[in-house]
């Protein structure tokens, strides 16, 4: 059998089975390699290689890679009327020796929107306190579930080993069972072969057809030399931008024609073109994200932008809170991550100021809190809410007024 015929009858295993031979690594190679792939009615072999030679799809996922990736996480702790923030702890700080936390959240918004599920090693010290994380691969690893129902794992093929949800954190994108993410590029195999046969076509198309953009027709027939002398006259006064605006002038007869594109030049251009949409429907990204903006005008792009950050970047955000704070062996009860997009939807400078003011006078926002959003100094001084002049706290049991000791730290 060869050897794409033995990795691709492994890769449709669903389930580990320990009686299963671990992959040579001959084989191995051979899958890391991103050779192997699901062939559809196109003829391309699709991989994640492949479709990240797409130009939309690359666009695509690197956006949502980047733009969760970005931003801002921090520690906090539950406490009785609000929240208060902790200190990082070591595997969010610098998750492995030479990755930051913003490395390893790219590589799981990469791996769940190909492979379809994240995950990385945990690393622990003496006292058995998890203080780093390693992303692995997917293509690395065999998963299924272990006889009492929860997931197990095989890394790199090597069955005499095995792992829990103790030694690896897994991440799951969208899933049809509720335990594993679906993997996209075999779901979405046809849709991304045609994209990357579309790409092929079109450099063969264009790279090969040498397309004739114009040329000039004499009612006399012109020899070779007369031929070479009319071409290399015409190109040096008519060839490069230093020429654009310059006048034809056309003697014996002689007539310009230009030549358009044929109809399968058009229709592949068309092709391309809805490629960008197919792709951004795929990965769940709004088009001009992709830089088609074809649709988006000055009046909506605003508010295109945001709805980019909360029906596109928020789901994955959300995802990848849910699982790190789920996880009983990263934080200590009660405490959780949270990765803060406030800095996705601000509009202008002015307007944000305004919102910030409304917000302080409005007595729901502390301007120390303010102040922590833009990054500024923020002293404990700054530690307490204002109250309109035209409102008055009411005492629930009396009715009465009641009177508004001044917060502490709040200036006299």
């Amino acid at each position: 059998m060869a050897l794409a015929d033995r990795v691709a009858s492994r890769a449709a295993e669903r389930q580990i089975s320990r009686s299963v031979d671990p992959v040579t690594m001959e084989e191995f190679g051979y899958l890391l390699s991103g050779q192997q792939g699901t062939v559809n009615k196109s003829g391309v072999s699709v991989t994640a290689r492949r479709a990240m030679s797409i130009p939309a799809w690359k666009r695509g996922t690197q956006y949502l890679a980047e733009q969760v990736s970005g931003l801002p996480t921090h520690t906090y702790r539950d406490r009785p009327g609000g929240r208060e923030r902790r200190a990082d702890p070591l595997w969010l700080k610098r998750p492995d020796v030479e990755t930051p936390w913003l490395t390893l959240v790219e590589h799981w918004i990469m791996s769940m929107t190909h492979r379809g599920d994240g995950f990385a090693w945990k690393k622990r010290n003496d006292v058995a306190q998890v203080v780093g994380l390693r992303g692995i691969h997917p293509d690395r690893v065999k998963k299924g579930l272990a006889s009492d129902g929860t997931k197990a794992f095989q890394i790199d093929g090597r069955q005499d080993v095995g792992y829990t949800t103790r030694e690896i954190l897994h991440i799951t994108g969208l899933s049809l069972d509720g335990v594993w993410g679906i993997d996209v590029i075999t779901y979405m195999a046809q849709a991304i072969g045609t994209a990357a046969a579309a790409e092929q076509f079109a450099a063969s198309s264009f790279g090969q057809g040498n397309h004739l953009q114009a040329y000039l027709s004499f009612k006399e027939d012109l020899t070779t030399a007369q031929a070479d002398a009319t071409k290399a006259q015409w190109e040096k006064f008519h060839k490069g931008m230093a020429n654009a605006n310059e006048f034809g002038v056309l003697g014996n007869g002689a007539e310009y024609h230009t030549v358009s594109l044929t109809p399968e030049q058009q229709q592949l251009l068309e092709t391309r073109g809805f490629e960008v949409t197919e792709m951004a429907r795929i990965i769940g990204v709004p088009p001009h994200k992709l830089y088609d903006l074809s649709r988006a005008t000055f009046s909506n792009i605003e508010h295109q932008a945001i709805e980019a950050v909360t029906d596109s970047i928020m789901p994955w955000v959300r995802r990848i809170e849910a699982y790190v704070n789920f996880d009983p062996h990263l934080l200590p009860p009660l405490n959780f991550i949270e990765m803060d997009p406030a800095g996705l939807l601000r509009g202008d400078a002015a307007s944000e100021a305004a919102s910030l003011q409304a917000s302080i006078q409005g007595g729901w926002m502390t301007p120390q809190y303010a102040a922590q959003r833009k990054n500024l100094p923020a002293p404990e001084t700054l530690n307490y809410y204002q109250r309109p002049l035209n409102t008055a706290v009411i005492d629930p049991v009396s009715g009465e007024i009641a009177p508004d000791p001044t917060p502490q730290g709040a200036p006299a």
